[in-house]
């Protein structure tokens, strides 16, 4: 009798931690931990700066050889969908990060405790600085190579603060995702981008196999960056969109290649409408005002079918701002922390078959004039890339002289005569050149017109 009531007992103490249950989504527990009580003494452009090529060269501790040496970072990459594996991304800085690096380790399931935007502090000396496939690396040494640090070592040297973050990405071109080595392990935003025309119809990854994949996305001037897939990526079977919009996504490379690594495919926004047939130029008459767009500091010019980039790899756009009541296209080299700066904006090609007369004009505004930086220029070559187009510059009148702030009005280019391009599709180019503590002369353009 004592057994069948013990019998009982345990049948009833199952039937309520059963009935316990509602349901059955079994949630990550949340991990409590008071904030680690650490003093960030080094950076992560302080871990890069110690590889110098080749071999991967160890992080010695500190001055007395004894005090560790911890960076602070936030965390941009998560492995819950696959595709990242045995690595976390950290940037220094929630938003304009300026350094980068990936940590490489056995440990899995990183998401679970180190999710996007978790603040963390990661102890450094005794390990190595060097690349993965010119990858910004941080492991131990394993030959020549950088190689993953055992799961109760990565424990032991990560720390996890309470701070969370929304990690605010950074908005850059195709063309600085392809050449910017600074903002490797970072998390980056393109605007006005989609999948090329012949990736429409495919799968994130290959249905049959577990073989990582490239997929190429465009804008809708044809310049063109991969995005890679992991094979083990639980997404890899989900059909590719087919719209236009913006990609949030990891920018890395892999020997000399810029790519990018999505966390999810909400990472994808791509709802919007392609880009038109390359064939198809902006019909005349034509003007822009810069008036339907965001504006403010940070708001590059992102419109369809123009370019806006900077032809050395730095991070300074052509921006659209606002004065009373009034948007227009500015940028400067003052407080760029580059030298040479310079940046170019591209119009739309317009096709002049049949405009024997076709005439040019925008309206310029300086503002503490140092020095003339702007220039405009005609090209019937341009693809894209400004570096690599065939320019004539044109004479035009640009607003100049205001070294104490603002003039009060725009100055007219003037009507600039395009018969000599007649039956031709040509391109026009703001090209701004200058460098921070040498000529910095603001500038602004408006009102920019094509007409018959």
């Amino acid at each position: 009798m004592k057994a069948i009531k013990n019998l009982s007992l345990l049948f009833f103490l199952g039937l309520i931690v059963v009935s316990c249950v509602k349901d059955d989504d079994y949630d990550i527990p949340e991990v409590n931990v008071d904030e680690p009580n650490i003093d960030a003494n080094f950076t992560i452009q302080n871990v890069k700066d110690i590889y110098g090529g080749f071999e991967p060269v160890i992080i010695e501790a500190g001055e007395d050889s004894e005090t560790p040496l911890f960076i602070e970072a936030y965390v941009v990459s998560s492995d819950e969908s696959g595709n990242f594996y045995k690595q976390i991304i950290i940037q220094n800085t929630p938003e304009n990060p300026t350094a980068g690096i990936s940590i490489s380790t056995e440990a899995t399931d990183l998401y679970t405790k180190y999710e996007p935007g978790r603040k963390i502090y990661f102890r450094v000396d005794g390990l190595y600085s060097g690349v993965f496939a010119g990858l910004p690396t941080l492991g131990t040494q394993d030959g020549d190579e950088i190689g993953r640090i055992g799961i109760n070592e990565f424990n032991d040297r990560i720390f996890r603060s309470q701070e969370v973050v929304d990690i605010v990405p950074k908005e850059i071109t195709i063309s600085q995702a392809g050449t910017n080595e600074s903002l490797l392990n970072t998390l980056v935003k393109l605007s006005g981008v989609e999948f090329a025309d012949g990736e429409l119809g495919e799968s994130y990854g290959n249905i049959d196999d577990t073989f990582s994949v490239n997929r190429s996305v465009v804008n809708c001037n044809d310049d063109e960056i991969i995005l890679r897939n992991s094979g083990f990526a639980d997404f890899k079977n989900l059909p590719l969109p087919e719209g236009n919009g913006m990609l949030t996504a990891v920018l890395s490379t892999f020997n000399g290649t810029n790519q990018l690594f999505i966390r999810n495919t909400s990472d994808v926004m791509f709802d919007g409408e392609r880009c038109e047939d390359e064939t198809t130029n902006t019909e005349l008459p034509f003007s822009e005002d810069f008036e339907n767009y965001p504006a403010g500091p940070g708001e590059i010019v992102s419109i369809d079918q123009w370019t806006n980039v900077n032809a050395n790899g730095g991070e300074r756009l052509w921006e659209i701002r606002d004065f009373d009541n009034n948007q227009y296209a500015q940028t400067s080299a003052f407080n760029s922390g580059e030298s040479p700066y310079e940046a170019w904006l591209v119009t739309p090609g317009f096709d002049l078959q049949g405009v024997p007369s076709g005439t040019f004009s925008f309206d310029t505004k300086d503002g503490f004039y140092n020095g003339t930086a702007l220039s405009v220029y005609v090209s019937t070559d341009f693809s894209g890339d400004p570096n690599t187009a065939t320019w004539t510059e044109l004479t035009a009148t640009f607003s100049t002289g205001n070294t104490d702030g603002y003039g009060d009005d725009y100055v007219s280019s003037g009507n600039i005569d395009l018969s000599e391009y007649a039956g031709e599709v040509v391109y026009f180019g703001f090209r701004y050149q200058g460098g921070d503590g040498g000529v910095s002369t603001t500038y602004q353009i408006d009102n920019v017109s094509v007409t018959e």
